[in-house]
């Protein structure tokens, strides 16, 4: 019920208002305009009175030659403001303030008639405060003395009054006084402060260098102010630091233009200073990190994409303008880059192929960069380099290889070639050595693209099907343009590198190698008309290498699987011809050439038939002898009645030499191998002429199956098979068990239990193909190795 009293009066009077301004509209508006005529002429008059008072007094000089500024504050008018030289010093607000290089004053003229009083150090504003504002955490980005508090003022002044080089006030005061530098130079044009004002602020970055926004403004106007003086600029220096700016930088662009001028077009080094200059280019980590060889590695690609310099042409000159930090003017500069070609004016894609260049040289170091992040104490070492981009691995300037190659190349003499352990090329290369003393697969690789750099070839190496030499093992290198790089999967070099293992194997069976035997693999090598001189040269060192150091058994004979039936042949071939060139045949070397028939799945009495023939004049039915006859001296057999012998051919029999067991005939041999011509200069003087001292004495390769203890000979046969292939087609395998009169089902469950007794899990997986289990495949050879 209130509520609707209250509005009612509302309504009420607001309609009597109304009806009142209705009525009397017109007396109204003739009032309004009455006053406002009488306040109008009041207001002209007050300016009158004011224009006609006196100007205040300039401020008195004290005794001591210091400007005492005046505070009062009555003072209606503002009085420009005065450059204070070096020479003075002045008082303001009870902050004697020595050195000048400020303006002191109300405001200052700027040239388009405007005035300012940010940067004017006006003696009247207030900077009484209790607490000063070092800081300047009150100031705004753009500081004005007029509009800051008095506690920044205070500051302000304390920070002129102490030498203006204590770091621990704001930047904000730093920027104040810089903008009166900028008025100074490029308002007032005085030539004969330039010098001072460029010292001061040269100064000033000495110690607030490390603010970027105050770098970039002192850098701009240190470049600016001395082309107005006439001073020189240094060229500039590629640097992976940069300003963040939205324009080129202006001694970057005077430097172009007058290259572009002279030679109309942009090396090396002029394209790097204006790729990293271009405003949306920012180097990446590995740039900025490994400067160095990014800067040489640019070049190097420049150098490969514009050999004769990148050609432009610019559209007009150089024109340049100041724009002050304060924001409070803007002004050209003129003088005699105005008749250099303007960078910043040229067509075409120049700066865009050039941002390419960067990026890909970024990429090209980031290997080299992150070792040296992780590493950086191992910078310089051979590691490191061999991160590196391949020109610069080629690149003298580098060293490490290049001293590197010097070291080695001495090393092999006019020979070309040298002889020597593992251990002694990973320290002639600076390698560290491996602290649980293996060479792993990773640090030999290492090696080799190392030797790869400097045209040397190395084996053993792991890279080419070889595996990793270990630190006592023997090691042969040798000259070879590029580090001698073959395809190790081309089938040519794949075989005949099969056979020097084999044979190698088979001449180490006997556990006596010899170097005839070495010598009969060097030949068989040579005599291979499909390898290349590199090709054979490699598997001759190989060989060597191998011969004193032979292969796992177990681990040639599983690859040999892998071979065409063609390639099978020949591999067996070369085995026999390296046991049969042997004067005589021992036991155990027979016993390898069944076991390597076998894996190679060539039937056994091949071997048999293969010495048979060996033997030069055996008779067709007599058997091989595979042990020199030892006769004993005992009692004389006698001699058959009924077949007496006349007396010559009884003498004939007793003067003729007994006859030999085996004996092969060497050059008979050898003609057989060499069909084809004698290869390249180059193999003619790889290990001919060494007079190979004999190799030590390897232990002879057993043949046993100590390690299938508990099978019977059927059955360890199987296993051996299985081993060697991996796994084998059901139907192959059944037929394997009936040939040798065993059930298929039954000797895989009796294998099975065996290795239940032997590794307590089952070693046969059956299913369509029988397969070994790959981890006990593994332990079986590690057993067979032991035994």
């Amino acid at each position: 019920m209130g509520l609707l009293i209250v509005l009612g009066l509302v309504f009420w009077a607001l309609s009597a208002a109304y009806h009142f301004v209705l009525q009397n509209g017109a007396a109204i508006a003739g009032f309004a305009i009455i006053v406002g005529v009488l306040l109008l002429i009041w207001s002209i008059g007050a300016r009158a009175l004011s224009s006609g008072k006196a100007p205040p007094p300039l401020p008195a000089q004290s005794d001591q030659g210091s400007v005492v500024a005046p505070m009062n504050r009555q003072a209606a008018k503002r009085a420009p403001a005065r450059w204070v030289d070096p020479s003075e010093t002045v008082v303001v607000q009870g902050a004697q303030i020595q050195g000048g290089l400020f303006y002191l004053g109300d405001f200052v003229q700027l040239d388009d008639r405007r005035s300012t009083d940010q940067y004017a150090i006006n003696p009247k504003l207030s900077a009484s405060a209790t607490r000063p504002d070092v800081e300047g955490s009150s100031m705004p980005y753009w500081p004005s003395y007029a509009a800051i508090t008095p506690a920044a003022r205070r500051g302000f002044l304390n920070w002129m009054a102490d030498g203006r080089n204590s770091r621990a006030y704001g930047v904000g005061h730093v920027f104040l006084f810089f903008y009166g530098l900028e008025h100074r130079a490029f308002i007032e044009t005085n030539l004969a402060s330039l010098p001072a004002l460029i010292q001061e602020v040269e100064r000033l970055l000495t110690v607030y260098a490390d603010n970027n926004s105050f770098r970039g403004y002192a850098t701009r106007f240190l470049s600016y102010a001395r082309i107005a003086a006439g001073i020189p600029i240094s060229p500039p220096t590629p640097s992976p630091e940069r300003t963040v700016t939205s324009e080129l930088d202006v001694a970057i662009r005077l430097h172009l233009g007058r290259a572009l001028q002279q030679d109309g077009a942009l090396g090396p080094h002029d394209a790097l200073l204006w790729a990293l200059a271009i405003p949306d280019v920012y180097l990446r980590t590995p740039a900025v990190r490994c400067f160095e060889e990014f800067e040489r590695l640019f070049r190097h690609r420049f150098n490969e994409r514009y050999p004769s310099g990148l050609a432009l042409r610019a559209t007009g000159n150089i024109r340049l303008s100041y724009k002050a930090a304060s924001g409070a003017f803007e002004v050209p500069i003129a003088g005699s880059h105005e008749r250099y070609p303007d960078i910043c004016q040229t067509s075409g894609k120049g700066p865009a192929n050039l941002k390419r260049i960067v990026q890909e040289c970024t990429d090209e170091l980031d290997s080299f960069s992150r070792f040296v992040g992780r590493r950086p104490d191992s910078r310089e070492s051979m590691q490191a380099a061999l991160l590196l981009p391949e020109p610069l691995q080629r690149d003298p300037a580098d060293g490490r290889i290049h001293l590197f190659g010097q070291k080695m190349h001495r090393s092999m003499g006019e020979h070309k070639r040298a002889s020597t352990k593992m251990r002694n090329m990973l320290e002639a290369a600076g390698f560290d050595m491996p602290a649980n003393g293996k060479v792993t697969s990773t640090l030999a690789d290492q090696l080799g693209s190392a030797l790869d750099r400097i045209d040397i070839a190395i084996e053993p190496d792991r890279r080419y099907g070889s595996g990793v030499p270990q630190l006592e093992d023997q090691v042969i290198i040798f000259k070879a343009d590029g580090g001698g790089k073959v395809d190790p999967d081309r089938s040519c070099y794949r075989a005949v590198k099969a056979q020097v293992e084999v044979a190698v194997l088979a001449a180490a069976a006997d556990g006596d190698a010899s170097v005839d035997e070495l010598k009969r693999v060097v030949a068989g090598v040579r005599d291979a008309s499909d390898l290349s001189p590199i090709e054979q040269a490699r598997l001759i060192a190989y060989a060597a290498t191998v011969f004193n150091s032979p292969p796992k058994q177990d681990r040639v004979m599983r690859k040999l699987g892998e071979r065409s039936p063609e390639e099978r042949t020949i591999i067996a071939d070369a085995a026999l011809a390296i046991i049969a060139g042997n004067e005589n045949v021992d036991p155990s070397e027979v016993r390898f050439l069944e076991r390597l028939h076998k894996a190679l799945g060539l039937p056994k009495e091949r071997v048999y038939s293969a010495l048979h023939r060996a033997s030069p004049t055996q008779a067709a039915d007599e058997p091989v002898a595979i042990s020199q006859e030892v006769r004993a001296e005992g009692v004389p057999i006698p001699v058959s009645e009924k077949t007496p012998i006349p007396a010559e051919t009884a003498k004939a029999q007793a003067e003729s030499p007994p006859a030999s067991t085996i004996r092969i005939d060497a050059a008979r041999l050898a003609r057989t191998q060499r069909e084809t011509q004698t290869v390249s200069a180059l193999l003619a003087n790889i290990f001919e002429e060494d007079g190979a001292s004999p190799p030590e004495s390897s232990p002879a390769v057993s043949g046993t199956t100590g390690s299938l203890d508990g099978l019977d000979a059927a059955h360890a046969e199987l296993v051996e098979l299985l081993e060697i292939k991996g796994s084998l087609p059901r139907a192959e395998f059944e037929q394997r068990a009936k040939d040798l009169k065993l059930l298929p089902d039954g000797a895989i469950e009796r294998i099975n239990d065996w290795a239940f007794d032997r590794f307590e899990e089952a070693i046969i997986e059956d299913g369509e193909d029988v397969v070994m289990v790959e981890h006990l495949r593994n332990r079986l050879a590690e057993l067979r190795e032991a035994a």
